[in-house]
């Protein structure tokens, strides 16, 4: 009777611990807004996967909030044309530097590809584009990638994604045990890059909207 009055609170208390967790992260993907939006920094790096964000990292490019884009994760077959077409604005967009990533197709390779450009180009600080509900993690991943890099977080909303909408929900829930998987990689298994080599632990920080 007392094994199961311990299981049963073990349980609970895992449950608990779980659903205050998933209220944390829902609550910063749904109201965490853009970090010192009026702040420049050296880059802009945006990470490809959802609608609007691409959008939105050419318009801060357009009002000169990084003198460099960086666009992670691009598909093989888009050219530079191609992605500075949809810039529909009167604003325009500067003429120099407009950077694209083809190697990442997932959030761990859009870390890994854009701290290699990070350090190439000696930058040491950042505004990240990505999708409201995937921000948690990739924050986590580009921490891990470029410790004392300052990130300045930039959340984007897919238009089909609010939270009315129960996509949205499936979406985050996902999300969430990507990121709590993830986050257990970090502290206590071997890390290694997709390209076979060892990676430094990690520097846990804080997420700071």
């Amino acid at each position: 009777m007392k094994i199961l009055k311990n299981l049963t609170a073990l349980i609970l208390t895992f449950c608990s611990l779980w659903a205050i967790g998933f209220a944390a992260f829902a609550a910063f993907a749904i109201t965490a807004p853009p970090r010192a939006p009026e702040q420049t920094t050296d880059a802009i790096v945006v990470l490809t996967g959802g609608d609007n964000r691409i959008q939105e990292g050419l318009s801060l490019f357009a009002h000169r909030k990084a003198r460099h884009l960086f666009i992670s994760g691009v598909h093989k077959d888009v050219t530079k044309n191609d992605l500075t077409n949809l810039w529909q604005s009167e604003t325009p967009l500067p003429p120099c530097c407009l950077t694209l990533g083809y190697k990442a197709t997932s959030t761990e390779q859009n870390a890994e590809e854009t701290s290699d450009w990070i350090r190439e180009q000696k930058f040491t600080s950042i505004r990240l584009v990505t999708g409201n509900y995937h921000m948690a993690r990739s924050l986590m991943e580009l921490h891990h990638a470029l410790p004392g890099v300052e990130i300045y977080i930039h959340p984007v909303q897919q238009a089909d994604l609010d939270i009315k909408n129960q996509r949205f929900w499936s979406l985050l829930l996902l999300e969430y045990h990507k990121t709590l998987y993830r986050a257990a990689q970090l502290l206590f298994l071997p890390l290694t890059r997709s390209d076979g080599s060892q990676t430094e632990r990690p520097q846990i920080k804080r997420i700071e909207p």
